[in-house]
């Protein structure tokens, strides 16, 4: 199972418009599992479902399994944990290690391909599980000065997650979201974010389309529209240009 996580500490950034067609695009592709832990629970409501005040991801921190609180969604092979609505990170003392070790107990990786997570604008205990789990890091900006500083904010904090875990840092993928070509701020970020962090890791931009915000409303992800608009030739660009990255990292595993 490769996980995913789609995280940026700064809101307003398509952190969960991305994490919801990132989830069911993989879909088409094998089984997935949703990790919602964005209290907010929007990703739940962009899959179809209803955010959780009795039962959700975030229980495994109380004692539940994680398998315990699944949940069917819009796609057949996407499966939802939703985010708890009440959580509160705070009243816990010591959260360390709790996904790593559901995943390992409940054997997580055996029935599923992909784990997408969902993560919280925070540097708190719920990112430091979602990055103790993570394969590849996905990290939405938009490409406005403030944007540039998050993405080298975000990747402080990951290469400070792995020195304290001391495991190898996930890959990471850089994804530009709300761009317009026409403006040329969102450029001149873009080419910032390469030269100081590298080619590399950047994805292709997702442009602006107003049905990226209505696809909330009606509970079903871009990706599986129908209708051809720009958000969807993004999102579908984006999954494609995963999939690549992924095959070229277990390529150099073997």
């Amino acid at each position: 199972m490769k996980t995913i996580v789609i995280s940026n500490r700064k809101g307003g950034s398509a952190k969960t418009t991305t994490a919801v067609n990132i989830a069911s695009g993989l879909a088409e592709h094998g089984s997935v599992l949703l990790l919602d832990f964005d209290t907010q629970g929007h990703a739940s409501i962009g899959v179809g479902c209803d955010v959780n005040e009795e039962l959700g991801v975030h229980s495994i921190f109380s004692g539940k399994t994680l398998s315990e609180s699944f949940m069917p969604t819009v796609h057949k092979n996407l499966t939802l944990s939703p985010a708890l609505a009440f959580f509160d990170v705070y009243e816990y003392s010591d959260l360390s290690g709790v996904l790593k070790n559901r995943f390992k107990v409940e054997s997580i990786a055996e029935f599923f391909d992909y784990c997408v997570i969902d993560t919280p604008p925070t540097f708190d205990a719920i990112l430091k599980n979602s990055l103790e789990v993570a394969d590849s890091v996905v990290i939405p900006f938009v490409p406005h000065y403030l944007g540039v500083v998050a993405v080298g904010q975000m990747l402080r904090a990951l290469y400070q997650s792995a020195t304290h875990l001391r495991r190898n840092i996930a890959e990471v993928y850089i994804l530009p979201v709300m761009y317009n070509p026409h403006i040329k701020e969102h450029q001149e970020s873009i080419n910032k974010v390469k030269k100081s962090f590298g080619e590399a890791k950047m994805l292709s931009p997702i442009g602006v389309d107003i049905k990226l915000s209505q696809q909330f409303e009606s509970g079903k992800p871009i990706i599986l529209d129908t209708k051809r608009s720009r958000g969807l030739h993004d999102y579908e660009r984006c999954i494609a240009e995963l999939l690549e990255r992924f095959r070229e990292v277990d390529m150099c595993k073997i």
